[in-house]
């Protein structure tokens, strides 16, 4: 395990304190991180069901900054592997979120050779499938899982959450997706360059008993939630306000509204 030298990278990403500073203190956390990883990985029955880092957080951060994979803590990201596959191919670990792989590795576990082929395998195992792609990303999801693939990071997300969406480009992309996936109406309405305005068709009779708890869960990102009803029926409305003063919206809030449009008792974490 050789990561320590990506220490600045994740300096860069804290920006606490100082420059220096937050360079110290991340030094610090990676030698200390390094030593709690060795004495992990020594006992592989607890690594592999009871990790020293939950969820495998560490690991997770250490792919999201690009730290190369000889230099990953080997025994715990072999296992991280099989259970993304048992998760994708068999669903028999929890629901997992946020985590990320390199795509080359991601493709490997599943005995993938490429990305065409297993947006091609899935399409037809899956119920219900869509994709979009634009630029450097390739967004995909089928039987409630979503894998978000960065080709310039070489990375994917399996089911990502709190992912921010900070320009009308990503959010237009995302609710493509959504739209497709769920078979909903909408209509995206780029205001100004920081206002923006969804209006998705209601196929849930219950909407508005479950609108009052999602918006209590994304008020803080979120500017307005509203149902409202006209000659075509009911519509869920939604407008997003970018500024200095409030956190930008996150995948899992819009995955939320569509789901919430579409008639799901569930729609995964906010």
């Amino acid at each position: 395990m050789d990561y320590e030298r990506h220490d600045s990278t994740l300096a860069s990403r804290l920006e606490l304190l100082d420059k220096a500073a937050d360079t110290q203190l991340s030094r610090e956390l990676m030698q200390l991180h390094k030593k709690k990883c060795i004495t992990c990985q020594e006992d592989r029955l607890a690594c592999t069901v009871r990790p020293a880092c939950k969820d495998r957080n560490f690991l997770n951060m250490l792919i999201d900054l690009g730290v190369e994979v000889k230099d990953l803590p080997s025994f715990c990201y072999s296992v991280y592997l099989d259970q993304v596959k048992r998760y994708i191919l068999e669903k028999r670990t929890r629901e997992m979120v946020d985590r990320r792989v390199p795509i080359r590795d991601f493709l490997s576990a599943l005995n993938m050779s490429s990305i065409r082929q297993f947006t091609t395998r899935f399409s037809k195992i899956w119920a219900r499938f869509s994709t979009v792609r634009e630029g450097n990303l390739l967004l995909v999801t089928g039987d409630d899982m979503f894998f978000h693939f960065d080709f310039a990071r070489d990375t994917v997300v399996l089911n990502p959450n709190h992912i921010p969406i900070r320009d009308f480009q990503a959010l237009r992309l995302y609710v493509s997706l959504f739209s497709e996936y769920y078979n909903l109406k909408c209509q995206l309405i780029d205001e100004t360059t920081n206002w923006w305005i969804l209006a998705v068709e209601v196929k849930n009779k219950e909407a508005k008993k479950q609108l009052e708890s999602l918006k209590s869960l994304v008020a803080h990102r979120i500017e307005l939630l509203s149902l409202k009803t006209s000659d075509g029926g009911i519509r869920l409305q939604v407008e997003i306000i970018t500024d200095d003063h409030r956190s930008p919206p996150e995948v899992g809030d819009l995955r939320k509204v569509f789901g919430l449009a579409a008639g799901q008792t569930q729609t995964g974490n906010v």
